[in-house]
C-alpha cells in the first residue's frame, strides 16, 4: 500500500497495519497548545491540541508503540515537536518520549531563525525539535549532505497559502528524507500533506493519515498538483 492517502483516525489505520511493515515514520503530530490542527477526534475536546496533558501524552505515546509494532527493523521514526510552557512550567518532549518503546538515536534543533512573536517575562522559544527514534540501536542514516544537528530553516508557507495553521516547511521534510535510503514514508499526521509533497519531489513513496477532512483535501489538492509535475499517481481512499 503506497502513495496513499487515507481520510481516518491515525490511531485506527495504524493498528490494521501488520508487524514490520512500514520503512519509515516523518510526522509532526498536533502540540496540544490550543485550538489548531489535529487528526483524532477520538482524544480530548479539539482534536489534540485541548486535551489534559497527561492523556495528551498518553495518547503520543500509544501512537508511537504502534509506529514501533509497525516499523521495520531497520526503520526510523523522526517525529516533530517543540518544548512548551503551560502555567510558566516548561513542558519537554522527552518526558513521553522516554516512556514509548522507540529507542531514542539524536535530537536535532530546528532553529526558525526569526518570529513575530515576543515575550517580555522570558527568553522566546524561536526553536522546535526533531527526533530520530529507531528500532535498533545500530540503524543508520545516510547523510550525504553533512547535515548537522542545528537545522536554520525559516518556515516561509502562511496558513493563507496552505489552509493550514501550522505547516511543516517542505524543507524540514527534505532534509529528514533526503538522508534516508527508505522506500515508504508514513505520515500519521499528515495535515496539508507536506510529508506526501516532498516524498513525490524526492522519487519516494508515502502513506499520508489525516483525519480532518479539511486539510485532508489540502493535501490531495497539492499532492495532486506535485503528481502533475513527476507523473506519479495517488490512490484516493476516503472512509
Amino acid at each position: 500500500m503506497t502513495n496513499k492517502l487515507i481520510n481516518r483516525d491515525c490511531l485506527e489505520v495504524l493498528k490494521t497495519f501488520d508487524d514490520n511493515s512500514i520503512d519509515c515514520v516523518v510526522t509532526s503530530p498536533p502540540y496540544n497548545i490550543g485550538k489548531m490542527h489535529s487528526n483524532s477526534t477520538t482524544h480530548g475536546t479539539y482534536d489534540g491540541n485541548d486535551m489534559e496533558e497527561d492523556e495528551y501524552q498518553s495518547w503520543q505515546i500509544e501512537i508511537l508503540d504502534e509506529c514501533f509494532r509497525v516499523l521495520k527493523d531497520n526503520g526510523s521514526v523522526f517525529y516533530n515537536h517543540k518544548t512548551r510552557i503551560k502555567d510558566g512550567v516548561m513542558i519537554h518532549p522527552m518526558e513521553w518520549l522516554s516512556r514509548c518503546k522507540l529507542i531514542k538515536k539524536q535530537e536535532i534543533t530546528w532553529d526558525l531563525c526569526k518570529g513575530a512573536n515576543t515575550d517580555k517575562i522570558r527568553f522566546f522559544p524561536f526553536s522546535e525539535r526533531v527526533y530520530w527514534m529507531s528500532k535498533n540501536k545500530d540503524t543508520k542514516l545516510h547523510n550525504k549532505n553533512n547535515v548537522p544537528d542545528v537545522w536554520r530553516i525559516v518556515p516561509k508557507q502562511s496558513r493563507k497559502e496552505t489552509g493550514h495553521i501550522a505547516v511543516m516547511p517542505t524543507k524540514v521534510a527534505e532534509t529528514i528524507i533526503d538522508a534516508t535510503t527508505y522506500e515508504t514514508i508514513l505520515d500519521p499526521f499528515m495535515g496539508s500533506g507536506t510529508t506526501g509533497v516532498v516524498c513525490q519531489t524526492l522519487g519516494r513513496n508515502f502513506i499520508g493519515i489525516e483525519k480532518n477532512p479539511e486539510y485532508f483535501n489540502i493535501a490531495m489538492k497539492r499532492i495532486r498538483e506535485q503528481e502533475k509535475k513527476v507523473g506519479k499517481s495517488v490512490e484516493d481512499l476516503f472512509e
